[in-house]
């Protein structure tokens, strides 16, 4: 689980949830690397939209990877005016808060079905 994923305060939240309903350690970790793998998508999409080719050949002379994410990082802030990090965050905070309304739904509607 990369760490951008697993500090998502609202994420941990989810991960509980689904453990106490009975999800293994393994379909956790399954969740979060989708859900890693969904953002990263999406971000890249958005930086393949938006970079130059100058942008490109910036990244491609980059010396290794570590090199290449840090150019990565600034281009895509330069292009979008955005923030990579917080882009990811809003990602799976929305992840997040869709989930949880859909999760306090489902409670309101068992607890109904239990009160008839």
């Amino acid at each position: 689980m990369d760490t951008q994923t697993a500090q998502s305060p609202k994420l941990q939240q989810i991960l509980a949830i689904l453990q106490q309903k009975g999800w293994t350690d393994d379909q956790l970790a399954q969740l979060t690397t989708d859900l890693t793998k969904a953002a990263f998508s999406k971000l890249y999409s958005e930086a393949m939209t938006s970079f130059t080719e100058e942008d490109l050949q910036a990244i491609e002379a980059c010396a290794d990877q570590v090199a290449a994410n840090v150019e990565i990082q600034k281009r895509y802030q330069m292009r979008t005016g955005r923030d990579a990090q917080a882009d990811m965050q809003q990602f799976l905070d929305t992840f997040a808060q869709g989930f949880m309304e859909e999760y306090e739904k489902e409670k309101f509607k068992v607890q109904s079905s239990n009160v008839k």
